[in-house]
């Protein structure tokens, strides 16, 4: 369905951005999040499929290109300390609107 393919990629967008360091509104990205879940009557397949797989994949990309350039510019001190602060901005993305399901996936594919 298009609607859901554009939510998906208008949310993933903003993750993308808030990742990067720019301000997007969490309330609004929560409640968008939330009706994939309300689309599958509390059941996780919809989130699950429909959103949350395409933005675990995303994640994947967007941190080895990340970590691809911080191996070759930073000490490995430097590093790490990117690594630990990126774990702890996905952790609090989790917090404010994505499911709480999702944060072991998250955490798998950030290291």
């Amino acid at each position: 369905m298009m609607v859901k393919a554009d939510a998906r990629e208008a949310v993933i967008t903003l993750i993308n951005k808030e990742r990067e360091g720019g301000q997007i509104d969490r309330f609004l990205l929560k409640n968008i999040v939330d009706i994939f879940v309300e689309v599958g009557l509390g059941k996780l397949d919809h989130y699950e499929q429909d959103f949350e797989i395409q933005m675990l994949d995303d994640t994947t990309n967007y941190y080895k290109s990340k970590g691809t350039i911080w191996i070759k510019v930073d000490s490995f001190q430097e590093y790490l300390s990117k690594a630990l602060e990126c774990l702890r901005k996905e952790k609090n993305r989790v917090s404010h609107y994505l499911h709480s399901s999702t944060w072991q996936k998250l955490y798998k594919v950030i290291f």
